[in-house]
């Protein structure tokens, strides 16, 4: 039987991956997993990308890891981007100004996640200080889970614009916290106290100069092209590519800079030179890729060995969000049934443990410790979270269009 094989010249050479072959690759196998999981009901397809990830990375079929996997998070903190970009735009600063009963839910909500997950670790035996930190990461609500499934379902209403603003809220208070109880309980032993400090304040105040740099950019570009739907669509996905590559050289925090970036170019922009815009060709492309690369970094493993701290920390963040919202729902005209699809809503957490890799090389020790807990966490809420998110907005009666 005839064989084929590479000519001379190229035998020689090792077959490799590059940026086409796996944005290609990324997008294909999300596509096919997507489309499995679209006949059931209140399962949305972005379930389907990360079955696919799974599938392709080191639990399936070993394709997605190591450099490859390092290469589709590149492409995964464009999507990352762009959907807290449209995420942050849902922040009006004169709607929260009446809406206060919104932003008091999102504080006490933040407050009570942190303490519950803290006491609830640390009562199982895990260090006060990863006890602490897990409370901070667990704050977060995934923002790419949320826009995608609003999207989806093209969702408007009362429960849907509150739960956009809370994302993006509480998602900005975990990286605050973050950011600020690094320092206090941090592992590191060999780095001093004062260059950890410095990391923080350099981190905060870049990502809000940069944040407030490029939205003047923008603003200036918008006015030289007009309001011209295309060339603004343009104009916002090239200015967003820019400020990633940028957030990746200054080696600041992707998900704090752009959603500064987003909330200042929603309240600063009094002069409406910036178009509302529809993203959903580009985001689509991107959803795949972000949703299958995080499939593949998924370890199931893990939950073997701690199942019960992941457990608790759900549990605990199930409980504090539950309570926040309904303890304020009267006020903040919502009714139990509201109320609870809310509940729902914010169940999906924060997608790769709000960047921790980015911290790696200033906190290896520390972001060792708590790696695990976090994929973990995130293992569980990234299977249950978006159905919860779908099937709340559905049942609310918000949606347009059930996929």
């Amino acid at each position: 039987m005839p064989t084929w094989t590479l000519p001379s010249y190229l035998a020689t050479q090792a077959m490799q991956w590059n940026a086409l072959l796996l944005f290609g690759g990324l997008l294909l196998g999300g596509l096919l997993g997507g489309q499995l999981v679209t006949k059931l009901p209140f399962v949305p397809r972005l379930s389907g990308y990360l079955l696919a990830g799974v599938a392709l990375g080191a639990g399936g079929l070993n394709w997605l890891s190591g450099d490859v996997l390092e290469l589709a998070n590149t492409f995964a903190d464009l999507a990352v981007a762009l959907v807290v970009y449209q995420l942050g735009r849902y922040v009006d600063i004169g709607w929260l100004r009446r809406e206060k009963w919104l932003a008091l839910t999102v504080v006490i909500s933040g407050l009570l996640c942190f303490l519950f997950v803290w006491i609830s670790l640390e009562a199982i035996g895990i260090t006060r200080s990863m006890a602490m930190l897990a409370g901070v990461f667990a704050i977060g609500t995934g923002p790419a889970v949320v826009m995608v499934v609003i999207r989806d379902l093209k969702a408007e209403g009362h429960i849907t614009r509150r739960l956009a603003a809370m994302t993006a809220l509480n998602n900005l208070i975990a990286l605050l916290a973050a950011y600020l109880l690094l320092p206090i309980v941090s592992t590191e032993t060999r780095t001093p106290l004062l260059t950890l400090v410095s990391h923080t304040l350099y981190s905060l105040s870049g990502a809000v100069l940069l944040a407030y740099v490029t939205y003047r950019l923008m603003v200036m570009l918008a006015r030289l092209l007009g309001r011209d739907r295309n060339r603004q669509f343009v104009l916002v996905i090239a200015v967003i590519t820019l400020l990633v590559g940028a957030i990746h050289a200054l080696q600041l925090p992707v998900l704090l800079t752009m959603l500064a970036f987003a909330i200042l170019s929603k309240n600063l922009d009094v002069g409406y030179d910036l178009m509302e815009l529809e993203f959903d060709l580009a985001s689509e492309l991107l959803i795949v890729v972000l949703f299958v690369t995080i499939g593949a970094s998924l370890r199931f493993g893990d939950l073997k060995a701690i199942g019960l701290a992941v457990a608790a920390l759900v549990v605990a963040r199930i409980v504090a969000i539950a309570l926040s919202i309904f303890a304020f729902a009267k006020p903040a005209r919502l009714n139990p049934r509201q109320a609870g699809f809310l509940v729902l809503g914010s169940l999906p957490m924060t997608e790769a443990g709000l960047g921790l890799i980015q911290l790696t090389s200033l906190y290896p020790h520390t972001t060792a410790d708590i790696a695990a807990l976090l994929a973990g966490s995130l293992i569980v809420m990234e299977l249950i979270g978006p159905i919860a998110t779908q099937f709340a907005l559905i049942r609310s009666g918000e949606s347009r269009h059930a996929s």
